[in-house]
């Protein structure tokens, strides 16, 4: 095979992985809220883009938010509970090869606040960083308990939490092989995951 196959194959991979993770989200945007006890939280997913980094000129990870349909609404759009997180990994650029073999996966956490009255409505794309480096940066957040596939994580450092990841007190996760979830399962294993969570 030629380096212009192999160019055009990888890409055309990429490509066809976008559109099913497209798909795998306006799925779950669409039957949360007649389904399962959350509904989106924001219109867009969240996502790391750059023009001078490289590894923002691909999406390796995009985050969806959703929250408890039960909590209590506020003016500003949100509701006054956690804030769910679907993250969606499809590679670690830090890792390479190597450090990406258990990808790609899904990572479902609950992210809980002190309160949500103050926030801004509305939740920009890329503000991606916010949901993204609290299970990954562990001189703010660190690990109560870990296990393989699970993780609970408590703020350490409260001042720069409330800077950097809006006040996130404690945070609970846990990772699920994206290759497992189907439209027939996607109930289950991303919803009711959140119920456990």
């Amino acid at each position: 095979m030629s380096s212009a196959e192999n160019i055009r194959n990888a890409f055309y991979v990429v490509h066809k992985t976008y559109q099913n993770i497209e798909k795998l989200i306006d799925y779950c945007k669409t039957v949360a809220p007649d389904e399962s006890n959350y509904v989106p939280a924001v219109d867009k997913f969240l996502r790391y883009k750059s023009d001078s980094n490289l590894t923002g000129w691909f999406i390796p990870n995009f985050i969806m938010l959703f929250q408890n349909k039960n909590d209590m609404e506020l003016e500003n759009e949100w509701r006054e509970g956690p804030i769910y997180v679907m993250e969606i990994e499809l590679y670690n650029p830090e890792g390479g090869l190597e450090g990406s073999s258990q990808l790609p996966q899904m990572r479902l956490s609950k992210f809980t606040y002190e309160s949500l009255q103050n926030w801004a409505p509305g939740c920009s794309p890329t503000n991606h960083w916010r949901f993204f480096y609290p299970l990954r940066r562990h001189d703010i957040m660190s690990i109560k308990v870990k296990e393989a596939d699970y993780m609970e994580l408590e703020v350490a450092d409260k001042e720069a939490s409330n800077r950097y990841y809006w006040g996130v007190q404690t945070i609970t996760s846990r990772q699920i092989p994206l290759t497992e979830i189907t439209a027939d399962n996607a109930i289950q294993k991303i919803f009711q995951t959140f119920d456990r969570l």
